[in-house]
């Protein structure tokens, strides 16, 4: 932060104008989706006729889906998750 503070500060003597953008804190972290809603919003990807990118669906969340019963195995392997 110093490193980008003195910089920042060089900038603005070398320049006449001011810089016009500012550094944007952080984003805060808001509340994180629970394991029940991530299966949800993945089972509704895959039981939906979209196109599914290969790599969308992680073991993890197949184990989850599967075992809330949001989709059957026939399915995934139709829809190619392994």
């Amino acid at each position: 932060m110093e490193r980008a503070a003195k910089r920042d500060a060089q900038i603005g003597a070398t320049s006449p104008k001011a810089p016009t953008g500012k550094r944007q804190p952080k984003r805060t972290e808001g509340t994180r989706p629970s394991a029940d809603e991530l299966a949800a919003f993945y089972a509704d990807m895959v039981n939906s006729e979209k196109f599914l990118p290969a790599s969308t669906i992680s073991n993890t969340i197949r184990d989850a889906m599967l075992s809330r019963g949001l989709v059957t195995p026939e399915r995934l392997r139709a829809r190619g998750v392994r």
